[in-house]
């Protein structure tokens, strides 16, 4: 049900009219109490809107006391930025038609290069390529 229903007191009096007037104290406890606990989360939540306001109002004004702008924030934050995955070892080595050696850790397709070299050398498994 639709609680906006129950805004209209002409639907309220006919919602509750076989309630006794015990059952609308119980009613009205548990309200209260349903009342105060969305009362406090909407208190916190304007707190914490206004902490994180007044914050990055006071980092802005440190920003310009240092002549910083935001774009130099987000260079730092690019260069504090790593690369957490390592790198999968090689695990193909494979001298292209150009003459250079190329290596491929067998993740993903075929490389092209590989797949010419594989040609050109009329070879189909891609294990004679193996790093032994």
């Amino acid at each position: 049900m639709d609680y906006n229903y129950l805004k209209n007191n002409r639907n309220l009096k006919a919602f509750f009219k076989d309630a006794t007037s015990e059952e609308l104290e119980g009613i009205i406890h548990k309200l209260n109490e349903l009342y105060t606990e969305i009362k406090n989360k909407e208190i916190e939540e304007e707190q914490a809107k206004k902490r994180k306001e007044e914050f990055l109002s006071n980092l802005l004004n440190k920003l310009d006391e240092h002549n910083l702008t935001v774009d130099d924030l987000a260079a730092l934050k690019e260069l504090q930025k790593k690369d957490t995955r390592q790198k999968m070892a090689p695990k193909y080595e494979y001298t292209a038609l150009d003459g250079n050696t190329y290596l491929w850790s067998g993740q993903g397709k075929i490389p092209k290069l590989l797949r010419e070299v594989m040609q050109r050398d009329g070879i189909t498994d891609k294990n004679h390529y193996l790093i032994k």
